[in-house]
């Protein structure tokens, strides 16, 4: 398993997240599959024991599973921002506490008759083997959820009698089913999401400069804006050319052209190291920078840090004033609201750009939209 993540080519951050929203995409019909299989025990535990007791534990049932779906829910959609070590650890306990919904069914054991316990330990299984598939794609979270409910049916064993005989043989072949099961499960599973993510990242991914393309630069700026609307924080867009390229191109020729770009694209991508930020190339000759929660003074010194990166690899120029390759940056930056338009932030980004252009490249201008000077 390990060799597939060395080998592969692919973002660890994505990858976190389709796992993540494997385990939680069809959170609401494992919910209800949740709330059958507990109603079930639940009339059980009225006919044997009475309807407090099968009441209680339906209620406490049903809390622990919505509360772990609930927070999974409100998890997984955030695409663009990593999951921090305490956001795992939150998954973590609110799979184990929605396998304690099903782990304190075993409390009743030493009550019920023979065919009522028979019911109950069934009931327990299928909970797990239900579970498998969803959660042991990030097999923390299933072996979370695997503890909390043979926890406590472990607790109660010495309370079993001879019903021991029965449950003990039954948790050893449970545990190592299900030990391989994950691992085939979670093998076959991570194969499928790394080869969904590899596509992905084709279609999203500019051949030449190995930048995203229009399509990655859309689908960012879409997503940060509404992330920023949400958070109320600045937003901020650069659009950059490669001053005089056509002239470059032609008399220096295409492959020449081609080695140029990938050059200025490893300068540019090199310059913006945040997760949450993204370098494509947004056409030909011109490429965009999206910089997320950056207030406008940090993304004018970061346009100014673009530009000297790229005039520091010195490619020759000849037909440029500079005698060298530079680029021209326009940028703006704007507080989201709901109101707002993303097309608008493009076109100011664009208007500023003409402007570096005509106040004779290898510069920065800025345009202001609801700006903000600092964080």
């Amino acid at each position: 398993m390990e060799s597939a993540f060395k080998t592969a080519n692919f973002d660890p951050h994505a990858l976190a997240r389709e796992q993540l929203k494997h385990v939680y995409r069809y959170r609401n019909r494992a919910f209800l599959i949740t709330a059958i299989i507990g109603l079930v025990s639940a009339i059980v535990l009225v006919i044997q024991i009475n309807v407090v007791a099968a009441l209680a534990w339906y209620l406490w049932l049903l809390t622990a599973s919505a509360g772990h779906w609930r927070i999974g829910g409100n998890s997984w959609m955030d695409n663009g921002l990593r999951t921090n070590h305490v956001n795992v650890n939150r998954h973590i306990a609110t799979a184990f506490l929605a396998g304690l919904g099903w782990g304190a069914l075993a409390v009743s054991l030493p009550w019920l008759g023979r065919t009522g316990q028979n019911i109950v330990l069934i009931m327990m299984v299928i909970a797990i083997t239900t579970a498998l598939p969803r959660l042991v794609v990030l097999l923390p979270f299933f072996l979370a959820f695997a503890a909390g409910v043979l926890a406590p049916l472990v607790l109660m064993l010495p309370f079993l009698g001879e019903l021991l005989r029965v449950v003990v043989p039954m948790l050893v072949m449970l545990a190592v089913t299900l030990w391989f099961s994950a691992t085939e499960t979670r093998r076959v599973l991570v194969d499928i999401l790394l080869k969904q993510i590899s596509f992905e990242n084709a279609s999203w991914e500019d051949r030449l400069t190995g930048l995203g393309n229009r399509r990655r630069f859309d689908e960012r700026l879409d997503l940060s804006w509404h992330q920023a609307v949400r958070l109320q924080v600045p937003l901020s867009l650069i659009l950059l050319d490669i001053d005089h390229f056509k002239l470059y191109n032609d008399n220096y020729g295409h492959p020449a052209g081609d080695a140029c770009l990938q050059q200025v694209a490893n300068a540019l991508n090199g310059c913006v190291k945040r997760a949450g930020d993204l370098v494509t190339r947004y056409g030909g000759e011109e490429f965009a920078i999206v910089l997320f929660h950056t207030p406008m003074h940090d993304a004018k010194t970061m346009g100014e840090t673009l530009r000297a990166a790229v005039a520091e690899l010195e490619l020759k120029h000849e037909f440029s004033s500079y005698g060298i390759v530079t680029i021209s940056l326009g940028g703006t930056t704007i507080m989201p609201n709901q109101e707002g338009k993303i097309g608008d932030l493009v076109r100011s980004a664009d208007e500023a750009l003409y402007r570096a252009k005509a106040q004779g490249r290898n510069c920065v201008e800025w345009n202001m939209l609801g700006v903000v000077a600092a964080a």
